[in-house]
């Protein structure tokens, strides 16, 4: 397959925390995609506290071929990714500026790197929007992607108001 052919996308920190969190979470998003592209900031975050190395989280989540990590080409200052009234964190922000430099979407769930991204003119989702688009592709059943959703409820990673209205689509997706 060649790079041209990938079914790519950049992930924050905070989608890969929600795909840990749901059955078969990194299964399911790599029968979306080939592969998933986090800065190095985004891997440590999800590293720092539970593993000892990136290969150690990688392998536990058997994510080796689905997630690449890619440094940044030309890191841009903190003012131009997120301007003087935002604050995001190094992952958010190495993330937005990778799709950027990428030219990629990006799986994204804070409200306030959402709303730099998409200033900046990015396409973004999260998960829950991921569990949509899986089942509209007929990746998952509507039952998968109620169950998937409910564990996301469940683990804290959406509020009342997505979980209703992505439950809603899914019921009227079928």
């Amino acid at each position: 397959m060649s790079i041209l052919s990938l079914r790519q996308i950049v992930c924050d920190t905070g989608p890969l925390i929600s795909l840990e969190k749901i059955p078969g979470g990194y299964r399911f998003i790599g029968r979306l995609y080939d592969q998933l592209i986090v800065p190095p900031a985004v891997m440590d975050e999800l590293v720092t506290g539970q593993f000892e190395t990136r290969e150690a989280y990688l392998r536990h989540f058997d994510a080796e071929d689905l997630i690449t990590v890619t440094p940044l080409d030309s890191p841009r200052s903190t003012e131009e990714i997120q301007g003087k009234t935002v604050h995001l964190d190094e992952g958010e922000r190495e993330a937005i500026q990778l799709a950027l430099e990428l030219e990629l979407p990006l799986l994204i769930e804070e409200e306030a790197g959402r709303r730099v991204a998409r200033k900046l003119g990015l396409q973004i989702s999260g998960i829950a929007g991921q569990l949509l688009k899986a089942l509209r592709e007929e990746v998952i059943s509507e039952d998968d992607a109620s169950t998937k959703l409910t564990a996301l409820r469940q683990a804290g990673r959406i509020n009342r108001e997505i979980f209703e209205a992505v439950d809603a689509a899914i019921r009227n997706e079928v």
